[in-house]
């Protein structure tokens, strides 16, 4: 298999350009040749985005320091698909040329706030208290339901056993003739594999494209489709794809066979698709 001349990779592309020497040019051009914004990025990598800021501004020290400085420059230059061993040794180059150790790992420990909407004061012993109290409310209504769920039972069963007893003086069947009534041969049950409704074909036609896909509720995959290569998905109610707006012209999306319309109309930079085995002909080209 013939190797994508360098002129052809995002990095060769940059060098081409002639505009980019350090690592955040490199890092912050790649990316806008992928169309993507720094919120977008720190979505896929769940980087904060004053981190991702400082990267591209190559001030390092802004970063937690240590294996996580490597971590956050790997993970940005998987996101735009620019060469991570490539982006590392700049990254050790440009910290050497500063005077800093790349492998420091920091005094302080870092946590993470991409997520975190506010920083907490409670006391551990208050939260295991609350944690204590929960469960023991939780217990006593599940006691207290089938303690009621038992005091229900029993009546019923004094009904049917009085419903189904015998009467006197009533002929009843052979004991034989009564077990084959009350237990006819049933052939065997077989179950057949379920069908799927869907069938969903995905294909990055001459670039590549980022994805992320999710079949019914199952797990979300996402992935970066190199040129021209395709991926399938056999969901059975609804099928779920998101992509950036920016490559909507080369995304190819085909429904059960059919090609579909793929959408690049969206407020944000990425655009979703939610197909349905209801509705998904809404998406079907000459519908």
């Amino acid at each position: 298999m013939n190797s994508t001349p360098s002129d052809q990779t995002f990095e060769g592309q940059i060098r081409a350009g002639g505009t980019a020497n350090s690592l955040g040019e490199k890092l912050r051009l790649a990316r806008e040749m992928r169309g993507l914004s720094l919120r977008e990025i720190s979505d896929q990598t769940r980087i904060s985005r004053r981190y991702l800021e400082a990267i591209e501004a190559d001030d390092f020290k802004q970063l937690p320091g240590g294996i996580f400085n490597r971590s956050f420059i790997k993970a940005y230059a998987r996101a735009v698909g620019f060469n991570e061993a490539e982006a590392l040794e700049a990254y050790t180059r440009t910290a050497r040329e500063h005077g800093e150790s790349p492998d420091e790992v920091p005094t302080t420990p870092y946590r993470s706030r991409v997520y975190t909407p506010g920083e907490s004061n409670r006391s551990p012993w208050l939260t295991a208290f609350f944690s204590i109290l929960i469960l023991a409310v939780l217990t006593l209504g599940i006691y207290a339901l089938l303690h009621w769920y038992r005091r229900v039972e029993k009546p019923l069963d004094r009904t049917n056993s009085a419903a189904t007893a015998p009467k006197p003086g009533v002929n009843q069947p052979p004991a034989a003739n009564q077990n084959a009534a009350q237990n006819p041969a049933r052939p065997a049950a077989t179950t057949a594999p379920p069908v799927p409704a869907l069938q969903i074909h995905i294909q990055a036609k001459g670039e590549p494209v980022w994805i992320r896909a999710k079949a019914d509720d199952g797990d979300s995959v996402e992935t970066t489709l190199k040129p021209d290569e395709s991926k399938d998905f056999t969901p059975q109610d609804h099928f779920s794809l998101k992509y950036s707006k920016s490559k909507a012209t080369v995304l190819q999306v085909s429904i059960n066979g059919r090609p579909a319309t793929v959408p690049s109309e969206t407020k944000g930079g990425i655009v979703e698709m939610l197909i349905t085995k209801n509705d998904y002909q809404k998406y079907l080209q000459g519908q």
